[in-house]
């Protein structure tokens, strides 16, 4: 009899998909601003047919911005291994990454979504 192992992380997955849909604020937006009006406007008639009315307000506004935060923390915790080790003499810390390059990218993933955030709020409120 042969078993199966799955390799799915929910971690990672749980860690990607916190940071998706700051991604796609960004990337609809973008396309807003050279013109391309679709995939803005494109939950409203499925948001209708669902009965919702009004905008998800607050929800989706902390979930694009605390989303890759979560997911740069969720991701961290698997990459960094800590070791303590504690003697009369001394107290020796350990860090390591481990090389984990689905976590990895999806920590700089969401690094770089946040620094996109970032750059845009000063941009946007610049006095210069």
């Amino acid at each position: 009899m042969k078993y199966t192992t799955s390799r799915f992380n929910w971690v990672a997955a749980a860690a990607l998909l916190l940071a998706l849909p700051t991604a796609y604020f960004i990337a609809i937006n973008i396309l807003k601003g050279f013109g391309v009006d679709g995939p803005y406007y494109a939950a409203d008639p499925l948001l209708k047919r669902a009965g919702i009315k009004e905008s998800l307000g607050w929800n989706i506004n902390l979930l694009i911005l605390f989303g890759p935060v979560l997911a740069i923390v969720l991701t961290v915790f698997k990459i960094l291994k800590f070791q303590f080790h504690f003697t009369k003499q001394d107290f020796q810390f350990y860090l390591s990454v481990q090389k984990r390059w689905f976590h990895l990218l999806i920590a700089a993933f969401s690094a770089g979504l946040l620094a996109i955030l970032f750059f845009y709020m000063l941009g946007e409120n610049c006095n210069c």
